[in-house]
C-alpha cells in the first residue's frame, strides 16, 4: 500500500493538546517541530532525523561544475531523513519551468546555496541566472538560506571556472551578495556533505519549520475538532483560574452583586461662595455602578475620573424630588464622599471586577489608577454590549452633572 505524504502544520499549542488526547487516541503522534535536535540518529544510519516529521530542502546551484557537491549535498539531506528538492527534478532550466521552480521553493522548509566557480546560464530577459534568481526569491518568501562558498576560488580547475570576464564579474557579485548574510565556506564534497549535515541541524533548531508527515500519521477531521474543543476548555479554565486569584474572596457568591441595591450619598456644591450645597441618598444597584463606571477602567483609569462617573451615576439616577433640589444649587458639581467610593472599589475588587493600576506614571503624577480584570471586561461587556433587536440610540449614557 502507498503512503501518502501530508503537510500539516503542528505547532507547539497543538502538541501540547495532542498530549490531553493521547490517552484517547493513542494513534496520535505530535511531529516535534519545535524540538531541539540533540545529534545523531541510530535509526538504520540516519543523521538528525526529527521523529517522523520530514523537511523539504532546496538544493540550488551551478549543474554540470557541481555534480560531485551537489551529491554530497543530497546525500547528507537524505541521510538526516528529509527530502532535496532541486534542478534535477525539472526536465530543463528555462523560463518556462520558472513558475514550477517557484512552487518548490515554496514548499520547501529550507533553502541551500552552493556557490564555487561558475555563474549559470544567464536570463537574457533579466541578465542574472536562474541560481541567483532562485536565491532572491528564496530571501523574498524568508525561507531560511543556507548558503555554501567555496573558500578558494583560485584552486577550481579551469575547466570548472567561467572565463568570460563578464560572467566572472556577475559571479563575483552574486557571491558578494550571498555572503552578505552568514555563509558556511568548503574546499571539496565531502567537506560540504558535513557542513550540510552541521548547518542545517542548527537550522531546524533555530528554525523549525513546517515539515512533512506522513498520511497516516495526519490528523482526521474528527480529532482536529476534538483538539480544538480541548484548546477551548483550557482557555475557559485558564480564565476562570485568573479570575479566582484576581478575587479577594473565594466564594464571592457572599457578597453583595448584580441586581441588587445599594444606597450612596452624592453632595451638589456650588463653587460660590456661602451657597449651601445639597447631600441626597440615591439607591442603586451594583451594577448600576459597575456599567457606568467600568468604561472609565478599560485601559485603566484614574480614580478621580471613576469617583466622576459615579456621581454622574448618582444623580442621573435620583428621584425626581432629590433632582429638583440638586438643580437648584448654582453650577452646582456633583461629588462622592470618600466613604461611598472606598465601599465601591472594595466591593468590586472583592469581585474580582477591578484590580489597582500597573502602567508606569511619570514621577509627579500623584493620581491613583484603577484597572478592570479579566473578569471584570467580560463582565463590563455583558452588561453595555447591545443585544440583537435594541436601537443603541435609546440607550441612555451617563454624563457628568452639567452646570446650572
Amino acid at each position: 500500500m502507498r503512503t501518502v505524504s501530508v503537510r500539516v502544520r503542528l505547532g507547539a499549542q497543538v502538541e501540547a493538546l495532542l498530549l490531553l488526547s493521547s490517552a484517547r487516541h493513542p494513534g496520535i503522534t505530535p511531529a516535534h517541530g519545535g524540538a531541539a535536535v540533540s545529534g545523531l540518529s541510530d535509526r538504520a544510519g540516519k543523521i538528525g532525523a526529527v521523529d517522523d516529521k520530514r523537511y523539504q530542502v532546496f538544493v540550488s546551484s551551478t549543474y554540470t561544475d557541481l555534480t560531485d557537491e551537489r551529491a554530497a549535498v543530497i546525500q547528507a539531506i537524505l541521510r538526516m531523513d528529509h527530502l532535496p528538492a532541486g534542478m534535477e527534478m525539472f526536465p530543463s532550466a528555462d523560463e518556462g519551468q520558472w513558475a514550477l521552480i517557484e512552487q518548490v521553493i515554496d514548499q520547501s522548509d529550507y533553502y541551500i546555496v552552493v556557490v564555487a566557480g561558475r555563474y549559470g546560464s544567464v536570463i537574457d530577459a533579466e541578465g542574472i541566472s536562474f541560481t541567483e534568481k532562485e536565491y532572491d526569491y528564496a530571501v523574498k518568501s524568508k525561507i531560511p538560506v543556507l548558503g555554501f562558498v567555496h573558500k578558494d576560488p583560485g584552486s577550481i580547475p579551469a575547466n570548472k571556472t567561467d572565463m568570460d570576464p563578464a560572467v566572472q564579474e556577475l559571479l563575483q557579485k552574486f557571491r558578494e551578495k550571498v555572503q552578505s548574510k552568514p555563509v558556511t565556506f568548503f574546499e571539496s564534497p565531502a567537506e560540504l556533505g558535513g557542513l550540510v549535515v552541521t548547518s542545517l541541524l542548527q537550522a531546524i533548531k533555530k528554525k523549525p519549520g513546517m515539515g512533512w508527515i506522513r498520511g497516516d500519521q495526519a490528523m482526521t477531521v474528527e480529532q482536529q475538532r476534538e483538539i480544538l474543543a480541548l484548546r477551548e476548555q483550557v482557555a475557559a479554565l485558564r480564565e476562570e483560574k485568573v479570575a479566582a486569584e484576581s478575587a479577594l474572596v473565594e466564594d464571592v457568591s457572599k457578597l453583595a452583586q448584580g441586581d441588587e441595591t445599594v444606597t450612596l450619598w452624592v453632595e451638589v456644591e456650588s463653587p460660590s461662595y456661602n451657597q449651601p450645597s445639597v447631600i441626597e441618598f440615591v439607591e442603586t444597584t451594583w451594577d448600576g455602578v459597575f456599567r457606568d463606571v467600568a468604561p472609565e477602567l478599560v485601559d485603566e483609569g484614574a480614580e478621580v475620573d471613576a469617583r466622576q462617573r459615579l456621581a454622574s451615576h448618582l444623580v442621573i439616577n435620583a428621584r425626581d424630588e432629590a433632582m429638583e433640589r440638586m438643580k437648584r444649587v448654582p453650577r452646582g458639581q456633583a461629588k462622592v464622599h470618600d466613604d461611598d467610593w472606598d465601599l465601591v472599589k472594595t466591593q468590586f475588587r472583592a469581585l474580582g471586577l477591578i484590580d489597582n493600576g500597573l502602567k508606569k506614571r511619570p514621577v509627579n503624577d500623584s493620581n491613583k489608577y484603577v484597572r478592570l480584570t479579566e473578569k471584570g471586561d467580560r463582565h463590563l461587556t455583558a452588561l453595555i454590549a447591545v443585544p440583537r433587536g435594541i436601537d443603541p440610540n435609546s440607550i441612555v449614557v451617563p454624563s457628568v452633572l452639567a452646570d446650572n
